[in-house]
């Protein structure tokens, strides 16, 4: 029963993450004051720590750990460099050309971490 309740948990959240930052990259482009209202800059916070959270249960009940599994290792690299993107399409750089650069090269991270866990090989063979 708990695994369920974090598996849907963890599932739900993916696709809100995803969800939220799509659409802040859509606002980064076409209407960028949109990204200073309040609950833009709190939502996709509290989402993405429900989403380590359940991520973080899934790995105790599962007992499949980082450094054990390759392909979780790999996708918590990947999921390094999603944030490390993500910061720089919203936060550190500055001309538009680059942070569309650095927001869809984030975007193109998390699908193969997405691919990643539904093939559970960092190959994805």
């Amino acid at each position: 029963m708990l695994y369920t309740t974090l598996k849907i948990t963890h599932l739900t959240c993916v696709l809100l993450t995803y969800f939220l930052f799509l659409t802040r990259g859509v606002w980064l482009v076409r209407d960028p004051q949109a990204l200073s209202k309040p609950w833009v800059r709190v939502v996709p916070h509290l989402v993405d720590t429900v989403l380590l959270g359940s991520a973080i249960g899934l790995v105790l009940i599962t007992r499949q750990y980082p450094g054990e599994q390759v392909w979780l290792t790999v996708k918590i690299i990947a999921l390094v460099l999603y944030i490390a993107f993500g910061l720089l399409a919203f936060r550190v750089c500055r001309k538009r050309a680059t942070r569309l650069a650095a927001w869809i090269t984030a975007q193109l991270i998390f699908v193969y971490i997405v691919l990643v866990a539904l093939t559970r090989t960092p190959l994805l063979i």
